[in-house]
Parts: structure tokens; C-alpha cells; sequence
């Protein structure tokens, strides 16, 4: 005797609800939060890229899953940041910040890094005070306290990377 179970379903009427699927294609639309509260970034499906593309995507990818735990976390605390900027404030560190960055000589970039350093973790205000405190910057040129105040409110605690998107 066939066991119940396994056939219990096949005399059923057909479900007139979505299936998880068709569910999953809806957005989770909630009338009371303004539509950029939820609305995802657009994503390019990995078997649209080109070949050089994906071969790059799967080896960050490689190279991201041989990183250490707390290098790994790093990375993705950074990317949570980054994910949380406006274009703007992307195309300002990229176009402004990350080639101001490069160009600096190696005493002027671990000066704003060990600053950075005792920044990184502080609140807004906090880190706010130390900004505007003319010993905590004393020493510094205009540009790199204006380096320094773009890199402090990425929550950095090293030098900018170039963002992998």
C-alpha cells in the first residue's frame, strides 16, 4: 500500500494563492515609508556581464572568502557605508577624495591616517569636536583637514579604497 502522504496531495484542487515565486517578485511595498526607504539598488545579473566581468567578480569573490574573519568584516562594514552614500557623495570620493588621496606623499597620508584612527569609532558629535579642535589638527594643511573631515564621516580608520562596483 502506497503510503498516504506521499499522494495526499495529488487529488487537490489547484491553489488559487501565489505560489513563493510570484511572491517573491512583489515588492515589499509599505504605504507609510516614503518609496527610497525601500527601493533596491538596480542589480546587474551576473549572466548578463561580460566574460572578463564575471571572471573579475569571481575572483574579488575568491579573494574576499581567503581574507581572515576580521579583515572580511572590515570589508563588509565598508561596503555597508558605502551602500549608505548618496551618488553624490560617491562621485565626490571618487572624483575628489580618492585622487587627493593617492597623490598625497606617505608622511602627510599616515598623519591623517593615525587621526583617522582615533576618530573612527567616535559619534557624530564627537568626532565633530576633534575636527574643529585646532590641536587635533594642528600641523595639517587646509586640504588635508578637508581629506581628513570627507574620510572621518566614511568611518574609516585607513586609507579610502577605490570602491569595487
Amino acid at each position: 500500500m502506497p503510503n498516504e502522504r506521499q499522494n495526499s496531495g495529488a487529488n487537490r484542487p489547484p491553489n488559487s494563492n501565489m505560489n513563493r515565486a510570484e511572491t517573491a517578485i512583489r515588492p515589499n511595498n509599505n504605504p507609510n515609508r516614503p518609496p527610497s526607504a525601500y527601493a533596491s539598488p538596480p542589480r546587474t545579473e551576473f549572466n548578463n556581464l561580460s566574460p572578463q566581468e564575471r571572471q573579475r567578480v569571481l575572483e574579488n569573490n575568491r579573494r574576499l572568502q581567503n581574507l581572515p574573519p576580521a579583515q572580511r568584516q572590515e570589508l563588509q562594514a565598508r561596503a555597508q557605508v558605502w551602500d549608505k552614500l548618496t551618488p553624490g557623495q560617491r562621485e565626490h570620493i571618487r572624483n575628489d577624495v580618492l585622487p587627493k588621496w593617492q597623490d598625497l606623499p606617505p608622511d602627510r597620508k599616515r598623519a591623517i591616517q593615525q587621526r583617522l584612527g582615533v576618530l573612527k569609532n567616535m559619534p557624530e558629535y564627537a568626532r565633530n569636536q576633534h575636527l574643529h579642535d585646532p590641536n587635533f589638527t594642528r600641523g595639517m594643511s587646509e586640504e588635508d583637514r578637508d581629506t581628513l573631515r570627507d574620510l572621518s564621516h566614511l568611518h574609516v580608520g585607513g586609507a579610502p579604497e577605490p570602491p569595487n562596483e
